[in-house]
């Protein structure tokens, strides 16, 4: 597998028409069920993940298979429900099509393999933890537990996200992992059990534990402090800006999964730098 630091840059003329063709459709089918797993998930969501075919919120009517297709069962509906005619939510086209972005850019710069379908995997999890959150305040625990295992595993068995810092430092892949782990999950739970002797309260979801020591188990231990003063610093603004913040609890989850993603492209434009 290619470590996440170390792209392969494969250009889109590599690619024949067919395979592009195919890669297209791969990539907004993710995004059409990652934004069905979404609504599905949301607290008191009509349409649990048991129903099998999806349906219109509005009137419950069954869609039909054509209207299913990623981004072209949007378009031929015009964004409206041929039964009801109420309007399609187009966070549907904006997940697909985001997902066929993040698609083109995987492919581009690791190629077609595991290594592409594991941080596609990684994104999608992130994805539905973050929207969750910053609708509805909610971290399904099972998603975290996800990001969890996908970190400790592919970062012990092929150092996915371990630069060459701490392989030089003699950091085993498995010890990386499982440290940045802990403390992600120890450090937010020390942080939330302070708040909670002063003010008598807790201050911090425990969704939010598990998902920094999934972070964590990601990017490593020494990534975190930056993580986290960048996943507050952003929480920060949003309080400050964000009227719904004021008089609510902040979806923290969120920042932390932004910050997540700011902190690997920096790293990423570093070691590109350097290279």
């Amino acid at each position: 597998m290619i470590n996440i630091y170390n792209p392969v840059f494969i250009s889109l003329s590599s690619f024949s028409i067919i395979d592009l063709i195919i890669i297209s459709i791969f990539f907004l089918s993710i995004g059409s069920f990652c934004s069905s797993i979404i609504f599905r998930l949301a607290p008191n969501s009509p349409f649990p993940l048991s129903k099998i075919r999806s349906c219109c919120p509005s009137c419950s009517k069954k869609i039909d298979a054509i209207n299913l297709i990623p981004l072209f069962g949007f378009m031929i509906q015009s964004g409206k429900c041929k039964f009801c005619n109420s309007n399609i939510s187009k966070f549907y086209p904006f997940t697909e099509i985001f997902f066929l972005l993040i698609g083109i850019l995987l492919t581009t710069n690791y190629g077609i393999g595991l290594s592409t379908i594991v941080y596609t995997v990684i994104i999608f999890c992130f994805y539905i933890l973050f929207f969750l959150d910053y609708k509805y305040l909610y971290l399904p625990v099972y998603i975290n537990l996800l990001i969890v295992l996908l970190g400790i595993t592919f970062n012990a068995q092929y150092q996915l996200f371990i630069d060459e810092t701490f392989l030089i430092l003699g950091i085993r892949p498995i010890s990386f992992a499982f440290y940045g782990l802990f403390f992600g999950y120890s450090s937010l739970w020390l942080i939330n059990l302070i708040f909670k002797v002063i003010k008598k309260k807790d201050g911090i979801g425990g969704g939010d534990f598990i998902l920094f020591g999934g972070i964590g188990s990601i990017h490593g231990p020494i990534a975190l402090p930056a993580i986290l003063f960048i996943g507050s610093f952003l929480g920060c603004l949003y309080f400050i800006f964000s009227k719904k913040a004021v008089n609510g609890e902040l979806p923290f989850g969120s920042f932390l999964i932004l910050s997540s993603l700011i902190y690997f492209v920096l790293n990423l434009m570093n070691f590109s730098f350097i290279n």
